[in-house]
């Protein structure tokens, strides 16, 4: 049975006002969808936890765009879930990496670096089949989620011209 496109991705997080700080500013996710404290009803059983268990929840989306593509920051307390294990310089088994278009890499990835965060790869040409494409860059966020961020301008992206169309220009 066919599904939608994915409509948000959900992240736990360790500290909500960092997290939404880090989404909006650094990011650009600006617009809030929704936010509050979910406590009682059934929160809790959909993400696991015990029913003692207080979820805040922020939804965040780019403004002015259709409600897809989301990013939702969870954080729950009492108890705190734990974090998990990973290997934090490459990839994990079962891991997601949220992706991105973004019309510049070079300011987030200083701003990566000024905050101390991970960056896994950065801004780097893809090659791809003996082509060079966009520059793409990946790190992770302030509770370990992976990030790609795929250089594009962002109007064409809207327009639907993506750099998955774009063949590249050939390797010397």
């Amino acid at each position: 049975m066919p599904v939608s496109q994915m409509v948000r991705a959900a992240i736990m997080v360790s500290d909500l006002e960092k997290s939404r700080e880090f989404y909006t500013n650094v990011l650009g996710l600006k617009e809030v969808y929704t936010e509050g404290v979910a406590k009682g009803g059934n929160m809790h059983a959909l993400i696991g936890m015990p029913d003692t268990a207080t979820t805040r929840v922020c939804i965040l989306k780019v403004p002015g765009k259709p409600s897809y593509g989301m990013v939702g920051l969870f954080e729950v307390k009492d108890p705190q879930p734990p974090r998990i294990q990973r290997q934090n310089t490459s990839s994990n088994i079962g891991e997601i990496c949220m992706v991105f278009y973004c019309d510049n890499l070079d300011p987030v990835h200083e701003e990566a670096k000024r905050r101390g965060l991970t960056v896994v790869a950065p801004p780097v040409q893809l090659r791809v089949r003996g082509h060079i494409k966009q520059r793409e860059m990946t790190f992770r966020g302030l509770d370990g989620e992976k990030i790609n961020l795929i250089e594009w301008d962002l109007a064409k992206a809207d327009a639907g011209d993506r750099p998955e169309k774009w063949p590249g220009v050939p390797e010397k």
